[in-house]
């Protein structure tokens, strides 16, 4: 059985995803709104998952609203959060609603043409206040080279085996991963998962493009965790975007 991405994955994703420091990341999200001099009160998180991210944001002043095309995985959340089925491309909130948009672990590379990427900031911009920025993350093709040809990953998790089949093509741009997951039955035997998964390993420039184009202003490109520039040995890159105007 094939299904869309995420949704036969949602309840191991967490477990899958176990490397990922959460803490750490909410931490360099706001170095990055302390770099762009705002502290935002209303945050809209799209691409948010299981809302892993989530606890680490909160503070008593703040407003957050989580959102994810994905129900599987919004409703695989242990989280008492809000949270919005929703495309990042069509948003279902009122214009200037939000002072900050996120958009975290290269969701955006899901974008697999330019129309789509367009639609993505141009949404950010709509819903965000006047001064309002965008913080989003993406990897590039030195990551998707380095970790993603030709390599396979196997997790067991209580009896369920997640296998994950990644490949990489340079002239296209394109990343691909299979994940398939076998599911133990009673009789000893095992059912079958898989999603597929594409993304697009955009260049900056054509996240610099369709942002301009959707009005935004672009703040700046940096290397992974840090606040160094971005450059061509970056893996990942944080940028941010700021809507100036209402």
């Amino acid at each position: 059985m094939n299904k869309a991405p995420y949704g036969a994955l949602a309840p191991w994703y967490d477990a899958v995803m176990a490397h990922v420091d959460y803490p750490a990341w909410a931490r360099h999200v706001e170095r990055l709104w302390t770099q762009l001099k705002t502290r935002p009160r209303s945050i809209l998180e799209t691409a948010a998952g299981t809302l892993a991210l989530a606890p680490y944001l909160e503070k008593p002043s703040r407003r957050l609203v989580h959102s994810d095309l994905s129900l599987e995985m919004l409703q695989a959340a242990d989280q008492d959060a809000a949270r919005v089925g929703a495309d990042f491309r069509r948003l279902p909130f009122r214009d200037g609603s939000f002072d900050a948009v996120l958009c975290l672990y290269d969701a955006v590379d899901y974008c697999l043409e330019s129309d789509d990427l367009l639609a993505f900031f141009s949404e950010a911009a709509r819903v965000l206040k006047a001064r309002g920025t965008l913080i989003f993350d993406f990897v590039t093709s030195l990551n998707s080279t380095r970790y993603f040809r030709d390599f396979t990953t196997h997790d067991e998790i209580q009896g369920t085996h997640v296998v994950r089949e990644s490949s990489w093509d340079a002239l296209t741009r394109m990343q691909y991963n299979q994940f398939t997951i076998f599911l133990p039955e009673a009789d000893g035997r095992f059912s079958c998962v898989r999603e597929h998964h594409m993304q697009r390993i955009w260049p900056v420039s054509s996240f610099r493009k369709a942002a301009l184009q959707a009005g935004l202003v672009w703040e700046g490109a940096w290397d992974g965790f840090t606040l160094d520039p971005a450059g061509r040995n970056s893996e990942r890159v944080h940028a941010a975007c700021r809507k100036v105007s209402g």
